[in-house]
């Protein structure tokens, strides 16, 4: 049986994947980013992609599916990039494949450089505050509350340097720009975004039509956290996936 494994988004962990878990009908496993509780120190995009790489194939044999939301979508891209022997397919949430000029690529390490420093410098409090305010996540506050509660107890439980170090490393500036590669990756590939988070439906289309094997979900009256925001259908979508995966010798 196909095991699936889950990559939480920046400031996310493990925790954050439960209410999907619980739904999914294959075994899965959802491991630390960097900077966000893993014993692992924090270096760059790629050494994470390799680190995340070695976990993987100790945790469970072939066949192995890859999940990502967000930071997580994009260290999943790489994986699959960097690692296809590792993986029979992907799905990709709210993910961004890359930035192409690097003046814009500059433009965005400024910008997380500044939140770096604000969590050094004003705490993971003031920073959960204004990151939950960004306009990205504006469709979460009608959410239960429990909900964002849970999400709220998993980013003021972070270490500060750590979260700052990774909110660096793996920078959308940082990262590689997975566009040009994507043809290379041959095994199948759900994108998936949230239909109020209009920016990520569209580089999920257009990352469809790069990709050889790809197709798009949007996920009616979500935003961008589509595994907070609606951990039900997100499960469906998975499991049909996954339900393809184990039926299909191809993949």
């Amino acid at each position: 049986m196909t095991t699936a494994f889950l990559i939480h988004g920046f400031s996310g962990s493990p925790a954050g994947w439960r209410r999907v878990e619980a739904l999914l009908d294959v075994p899965s496993h959802a491991p630390a980013v960097g900077g966000h509780g893993a014993k692992a120190g924090v270096v760059s995009f790629g050494a994470e992609v390799g680190r995340l790489a070695a976990v993987i194939r100790d945790v469970a044999r072939p066949p192995r599916f890859v999940v990502g939301y967000s930071l997580g979508g994009r260290l999943a891209l790489g994986l699959l990039v960097r690692h296809p022997d590792l993986f029979c397919g992907g799905t990709l949430i709210g993910a961004n494949p890359g930035i192409g000029c690097e003046t814009e690529r500059e433009v965005r390490r400024q910008a997380d450089e500044r939140w770096a420093r604000l969590i050094e410098d004003r705490g993971l409090a003031t920073f959960d505050r204004e990151w939950s305010a960004l306009p990205l996540f504006r469709s979460q506050r009608g959410l239960d509350g429990t909900a964002l509660l849970e999400q709220r107890r998993i980013r003021l439980g972070h270490d500060p340097s750590g979260l700052a170090a990774a909110m660096r490393a793996f920078s959308l500036g940082a990262m590689p720009d997975y566009r040009p590669v994507l043809p290379g990756v041959l095994c199948p590939v759900d994108l998936i975004a949230g239909s109020l988070d209009t920016k990520f439906v569209a580089l999920a289309r257009n990352m469809a039509g790069k990709l050889p094997d790809a197709s798009v979900h949007v996920v009616e009256g979500a935003g961008h956290n589509v595994p907070l925001e609606a951990p039900a259908e997100l499960a469906r979508l998975l499991n049909a996936t996954l339900g393809n995966v184990d039926r299909d010798n191809r993949y």
